[in-house]
């Protein structure tokens, strides 16, 4: 079971607490202050009482998201007990009170939210609360986040195996994503590059924070700092450059210290800096303290400024804004196609830290005397180059607006990019440079206890199973498309990026289990994975064949309201779209499937080969047994293993 620090938690628990108030007081202060913010076109401001809870109940809720991350970051990487399986189910016990917390913070800003969206009372809301649930984006991302926090807790409190915890620690991750994406972020010119901007910053603040909240409650110990300083650096990094990104997006231009939002923006970007600059200094009790108020400061912000208006949601938006977050280019070209374009931050981002990351974990492997692969190697970076240039050229841009367009960056991601990741070996790689830092006696789990206990634990091979993959990979192009989820998510950034993303670890999951390079504990044989390209095949076949004969647009309210005015036809550029579909898929698959029988053909002769070896040992053992039969019949004394009297 974990190991309690008594003294430690007297002297810090008051010290906790004195710190929640304060963030509690000033959230409130600042909700007050909604009365005097100008009103937005079409509705009223909420009442007091309402903008003064909104405050307070989300920077709480922020609050407890860092904290059940930061017992779960306590339970599994920085935990002494060992042994994977917990059956006192002790180790996941404060995440699971924390979880209930952020759960239970989450349901009460759904109401909260709806008032606040609507200019309505809290009293109201509450009375017809079914009908606003989905009115909203912001007011559905809360329900969300409350079922995802309710997950957490389950898991927290059930899960007995150390990767029930790991991955409910990728959960509360992801946790930190549906907020800040259907916010204020979301509106207005350049809302592209905010909303990816706010979203890394969200992540990166969260992983940042509970790390020094970690280190604030079990005190300044070697190994843990030296476990996640790096996380807190990067992590704190990430949410220094978001934030001045969504600064800039939600000013529009006018001075930083013209407004109450502007205000708190800048407040939350010095707090920002300074926290950067305090992660790089050596460890000491003050400097926890230091980046903890940091850490107080930035998380009150983030709560309780979602009741302050930012000079962007006062200024008026054409669809084409509304929608993609710029107005609509000419009508495009073969070069303006291939050209540089507008740039996805988002992927962007995770493009450089997954090319960055995997060098830097085969340089700690090189530096062992181990050797990797450079087709390995080749194959990942060649796969982020293709991320990298989709990302930056005019077809990205035109897709967000053209089926066609659209469906092509699609097969590419579905594709080409997975199929070129798993070549890459990843989770290989991982486990070498991982088990590295194991061998470090500190006397606490470590990155590679947590990844073999999370590909182990018994939900996961099921989930992410080849199975499973298979039915994701093959229904994911019947369920987007052909409902109106499709329609709904092209409507918002945050919704093409999660489409994309979707797809991508769709496919990569396919072909990790078709042609894969990873050593999985679900694998599948050869036969095995090429029924899984043969049956793939026609299902494909068959949407692109839909999709081009179908007479209903697929998300034809989004495109009638973007009116393109190159697209006079929108079941000509489906039909189009579906050719796109037929010949970016058949060909891939094609040269997945002549992948996978070459790897056929080579595992089978090095396992023939293995098999000649093995017969081979054991000739010579029968030779030289046949030898000694001879020479005691001779009545000779011959040594066995002399050369030159064997026969």
């Amino acid at each position: 079971m974990l190991v309690t620090h008594p003294t430690r938690a007297r002297a810090t628990g008051p010290l906790l607490a004195v710190t929640g108030v304060v963030m509690t007081v000033i959230a409130a202060v600042t909700g007050r202050l909604r009365t005097l913010e100008p009103r937005l076109l079409g509705r009223e401001n909420p009442d007091v009482l309402t903008s003064v809870l909104h405050a307070v109940v989300g920077t709480l809720f922020w609050t407890a998201l860092v904290w059940t991350l930061a017992e779960l970051i306590r339970a599994t990487l920085c935990s002494p007990h060992r042994d994977v399986v917990d059956p006192t189910h002790t180790r996941g016990r404060r995440a699971w009170l924390a979880a209930q917390m952020w759960a239970l913070l989450a349901l009460l800003m759904i109401p909260l939210e709806s008032a606040d969206s609507a200019g309505l009372t809290f009293e109201q809301t509450i009375v017809d609360l079914p009908t606003y649930i989905t009115s909203t984006p912001s007011v559905t991302a809360w329900l969300v986040v409350a079922v995802l926090g309710l997950v957490v807790a389950l898991l927290a409190l059930l899960a007995t195996h150390l990767g029930g915890l790991v991955m409910a620690t990728l959960v509360t991750v992801l946790a930190a994503l549906p907020i800040p994406v259907t916010g204020a972020i979301s509106v207005g010119l350049n809302h592209d590059f905010a909303t990816d901007s706010g979203a890394l910053a969200a992540i990166g603040m969260t992983i940042a924070a509970a790390c020094v909240l970690v280190e604030v409650l079990d005190g300044p110990d070697s190994a843990v700092t030296c476990r996640l300083s790096w996380l807190e650096r990067v992590g704190a990094i990430i949410t220094l450059a978001g934030g001045i990104v969504v600064t800039w997006q939600g000013q529009a231009g006018h001075s930083w210290l013209s407004d109450r939002w502007g205000v708190a923006r800048v407040v939350l970007l010095i707090a920002s800096t300074v926290w950067v600059i305090l992660s790089w200094l050596p460890q000491s009790r003050v400097r926890g303290w230091l980046r903890l108020g940091m850490v107080t400061i930035v998380l009150t912000v983030l709560g309780a400024s979602s009741q302050l208006v930012p000079p962007r949601y006062l200024i008026g938006q054409t669809p084409a804004v509304n929608y993609l977050g710029y107005e609509l280019p000419p009508a495009p070209s073969t070069g303006v196609l291939l050209a540089p374009g507008r740039p996805n931050i988002g992927f962007w981002t995770l493009s450089i830290l997954g090319i960055a990351g995997y060098l830097f974990a085969v340089s700690i492997i090189k530096r062992r005397g181990e050797k990797w692969s450079g087709a390995r190697i080749g194959s990942w970076i060649g796969a982020w180059v293709v991320v990298i240039y989709l990302a930056s050229v005019g077809l990205w841009e035109y897709s967000s607006m053209q089926f066609s367009w659209h469906m092509l960056v699609h097969m590419t991601f579905n594709m080409l990019v997975p199929a070129l990741l798993v070549l890459g070996a990843p989770v290989t790689l991982m486990r070498e440079v991982f088990r590295t830092g194991d061998g470090i006696d500190d006397g606490l789990n470590g990155p590679h206890d947590c990844l073999v206990a999370a590909l182990e634990w018994r939900p996961t091979k099921i989930l992410f199973g080849p199975f499973a993959a298979w039915i994701v990979f093959i229904a994911s192009f019947y369920v987007v498309y052909f409902t109106p989820i499709f329609g709904y998510l092209m409507r918002y950034h945050w919704g093409h990026q999660w489409m994309l993303l979707h797809f991508l670890m769709a496919g990569f999951m396919l072909f990790e289990y078709v042609i894969g390079l990873d050593d999985l504990p679900a694998s599948l044989p050869h036969i095995g994975r090429l029924g899984f390209v043969i049956t793939a095949m026609p299902f494909h076949s068959f949407f692109a064949v839909i999709t081009m004969n179908a007479h209903q647009i697929i998300g034809k309210d989004f495109y009638q309201a973007l009116s393109i005015p190159w697209v006079t036809n929108l079941r000509d550029d489906q039909n189009l779209g579906g050719q796109i579909t037929w010949a970016t898929g058949e060909i891939p698959m094609a040269l997945v499937l002549i992948a996978l029988c070459v790897q056929w053909f080579v595992s089978d002769r090095r396992d023939q080969r293995r098999v000649d070896a093995s017969e081979d040992a054991s000739l010579d053992e029968s030779l030289a047994a046949y030898n000694d039969m001879l020479a005691r019949m001779a009545g000779q004394e011959i040594k066995p293993q002399d050369p030159e009297n064997r026969s």
